[in-house]
C-alpha cells in the first residue's frame, strides 16, 4: 500500500478523520469509481460507509466486500478485517468474515480485537462454548476491561453447564470494575429525605417501543394508581426509533424524558435531581443498558425487574423482583440483590385488543405433527438442538422456527440447520418462517403448530405467553436459577405442571407422548386460551395491586 501518492493518501485520510464521508466517496467516484483504485483508497472508501450512521444495508455489504479485498491482498492489514467484523454485526452476514477471522486468529492468537470479534460472532451464531472460551481469554489478557464486557456476562445465561455460582462470580468481578471506576465507596451523593407528595417512581429502559418489555409493562402502567404514584419514564431510546407504542407509554406516564444522548455523569446528575423514591432498571445487561449509571446511587431505592431475569452483582442495586417459582429461599446467597417476591407471577402480558381466532381446522388437517419455537435463534443452544433432534428423529414431525430479528439472518439459520443435520435430522423437518411485522400476523402463525418447544437453559418468556394465548401448550424444562425457571413459572401459573420436564430424557419422553394425544389438541386449544386468560398470566388488575403493595412496603422500610 506504500506506492499510493502521498498527497492523495493524506487527502483521503483527512477526509475520513474529519468525518467528511460523503465528500470522500464523491472524490473517489470522480477518480473513476472505487473498483479501480489502490487498496488504501478502497479501505478509506469502505471505512467512510462503515462509519456513516445512515449507510444502507446494500452500501454496508459493498464496504464488507472492499474490506475483504484489502485484507486478502495484504493479510497483515488487520484493520480492514477488524472493520469487516464490525460491519458484519450491522448486516448480520458472517459467511465471509468468519473464516477470515479464524485464519487470522491462528496467526495472531493474542490479538485482542480478533479475540473479541470472534467471541461476539460465536455468540451470535449460538456457539456458546467457543464464545465463552474466547471472552474468558480476552479478560485474562485485559482483566480491567469494562467496555463490551456485559455481552460476555449476559451470554452465560445462554450456556448449559454454567452454574449460578459461576455467573454471580463474573457479575461481581464486572461490577467491582465499574464501582472502582466511579469510586462509589466515596460517592458524596446523599439521599434527600424530603418526602414526596406521592411515591415517586422512575423506570429506565431502551425498550419503550414495540418490544417484549413494553408489551409486559403496558398493562401495569395503565393500571397503576396515579393518585398515589408519580410515574416517570426515562427513555434511553433514540427519538428516531420511537413508535406508536412509545407514544402510548408516554400518555400513560406522568412524565417522559429522553436521555439517550446524556453522558453517564449527566444522567446520574439528572436522576439524582428528581428525588426519586424508587428507580427501576428494566435493561440489566441487555442492549441499550445504562449499567454504569445504575451502579451509582441515583435514588433512595434501586430495583431490577422485567427486562433481565438475573442478578447484576452491583452494590447500589437494592432489590430484584421475582416470584417463588423463580428463586428458592435457600438460594438468596446466589443473588447480590435482596429478593422481592410477588405473590403469583413476576410479570403479566398485555395481549392485543383483538386476538386472532384459533384455527382448529388448520391444525387437524395437518398429518404431520408440528412443533414450533419462535424464540430468538441465539437461545437455541447445542443442548437444545441435541434434545430436539432426538424428538424429530424418532417421530413423524416437523419443527417451525422463527425469530423476531429483522434483516438478513441466513447465516444464523444455516448454522442452526447444520447442527440439526449433523444430529441426523432430515432437512425437510426444519422449516424457517419469515418474520411478520404485524403482531396479528405473527400470532396467527401459532395456528400452524400443535406444541411449542421451549429453549433451555434460556427459555422463552414473551413467546410462551403468546403460544398459550393462542391455545398452544408449551413444553419447558426445569431450571436452576431465576432466568432458566421462567418457563417453569409460566406453566405452574396455569396448572400445566405436566409439561415441565425434569431433564433431557424426560423432555424427549414427554414430547413423544404428546404426539400420541394429538387428537385432543383441537379441543384443548380453545380451552387453554380460556384458562390462560383467567389465570395470573394475564390478570393485570390483580398484578397491579400486588405490585403497588410491594412498592409501598419497600418505601415504608426505607
Amino acid at each position: 500500500m506504500s506506492d499510493l501518492n502521498k498527497d492523495l493518501a493524506d487527502k483521503f485520510y483527512n477526509l475520513l478523520h474529519n468525518k467528511q464521508y460523503e465528500r470522500l466517496q464523491f472524490e473517489v467516484d470522480m477518480l473513476g469509481g472505487v473498483e479501480k483504485q489502490h487498496s488504501l483508497v478502497k479501505f478509506y472508501y469502505a471505512s467512510s460507509i462503515y462509519l456513516k450512521e445512515a449507510s444502507k444495508e446494500k452500501e454496508l455489504l459493498l464496504a464488507s466486500d472492499l474490506f475483504e479485498e484489502v485484507h486478502v491482498s495484504n493479510k497483515n492489514h488487520l484493520q480492514s478485517l477488524y472493520n469487516m467484523i464490525a460491519v458484519s454485526f450491522k448486516t448480520k452476514v458472517f459467511r465471509k468474515v468468519f473464516p477470515l477471522a479464524l485464519k487470522a486468529f491462528e496467526k495472531n492468537p493474542d490479538d485482542i480485537k480478533l479475540i473479541e470479534g470472534l467471541a461476539r460472532i460465536h455468540f451470535y451464531l449460538g456457539n456458546r462454548k467457543e464464545s465463552i472460551q474466547l471472552f474468558r481469554q480476552l479478560y485474562n489478557i485485559l482483566p480491567d476491561k469494562i467496555e463490551g464486557r456485559f455481552p460476555f456476562v449476559s451470554s452465560l445465561n445462554y450456556s448449559s453447564g454454567i452454574s449460578q455460582e459461576e455467573y454471580l462470580k463474573e457479575c461481581l468481578e464486572f461490577a467491582s470494575l465499574v464501582e472502582k471506576k466511579f469510586n462509589i465507596e466515596n460517592d458524596k451523593f446523599k439521599i434527600n429525605n424530603k418526602k414526596n407528595d406521592k411515591i415517586k417512581v422512575a423506570f429506565i429502559s431502551a425498550d419503550f417501543r414495540t418490544h417484549s418489555v413494553s408489551h409486559f409493562f403496558k398493562g401495569l402502567l395503565k393500571r397503576i394508581d396515579k393518585s398515589k404514584f408519580e410515574i416517570i419514564l426515562i427513555s434511553n431510546l433514540k427519538i428516531s426509533e420511537q413508535d406508536d407504542l412509545s407514544r402510548v407509554l408516554m400518555k400513560l406516564a406522568n412524565s417522559w424524558h429522553d436521555v439517550a444522548e446524556y453522558s453517564d455523569d449527566d444522567l446520574v446528575t439528572f436522576l439524582r435531581s428528581l428525588n426519586l423514591d424508587i428507580l427501576f432498571d428494566l435493561s440489566g445487561f441487555t442492549s441499550g443498558n445504562r449499567f454504569e449509571v445504575i451502579a451509582r446511587r441515583c435514588a433512595k431505592v434501586q430495583i431490577e425487574w422485567l427486562g433481565y431475569n438475573n442478578t447484576l452483582g452491583i452494590k447500589n442495586l437494592d432489590y430484584l423482583i421475582a416470584d417463588k417459582n423463580l428463586i428458592n429461599e435457600n438460594e438468596f446467597n446466589l443473588y447480590k440483590e435482596k429478593i422481592l417476591f410477588l405473590p403469583k407471577i413476576w410479570n403479566v402480558f398485555a395481549p392485543p385488543e383483538i386476538l386472532p381466532d384459533i384455527e382448529l381446522e388448520e391444525k387437524n388437517n395437518n398429518s404431520v405433527f408440528t412443533f414450533c419455537s419462535f424464540n430468538n435463534y441465539q437461545k437455541i443452544s447445542n443442548r437444545t438442538v441435541n434434545v430436539w433432534s432426538q424428538i424429530l428423529k424418532h417421530t413423524n414431525s416437523q419443527l417451525l422456527l422463527k425469530t423476531s430479528h429483522a434483516g438478513d439472518i441466513d447465516d444464523l439459520k444455516n448454522n442452526i440447520l447444520d447442527k440439526f443435520i449433523n444430529n441426523g435430522v432430515s432437512r425437510d423437518q426444519i422449516i424457517f418462517l419469515k418474520r411478520e411485522k404485524e403482531i396479528h400476523d405473527h400470532l396467527k402463525l401459532y395456528n400452524k403448530a400443535d406444541i411449542a418447544l421451549d429453549t433451555f437453559p434460556y427459555p422463552g418468556v414473551t413467546t410462551s405467553f403468546e403460544a398459550i394465548m393462542m391455545g398452544v401448550p408449551v413444553l419447558t424444562m426445569k431450571g436452576f436459577n431465576m432466568n432458566s425457571r421462567c418457563g417453569e413459572s409460566i406453566n405452574k401459573n396455569i396448572n400445566m405442571d405436566h409439561l415441565l420436564a425434569e431433564n433431557d430424557e424426560d423432555y424427549v419422553k414427554k414430547a413423544i407422548s404428546l404426539i400420541k394425544d394429538k387428537k385432543n389438541f383441537g379441543i384443548n386449544g380453545k380451552l387453554l386460551r380460556e384458562k390462560a386468560m383467567s389465570s395470573p398470566l394475564f390478570d393485570a388488575d390483580t398484578f397491579a395491586k400486588d405490585f403497588q403493595n410491594l412498592l409501598k412496603q419497600v418505601v415504608e422500610t426505607h
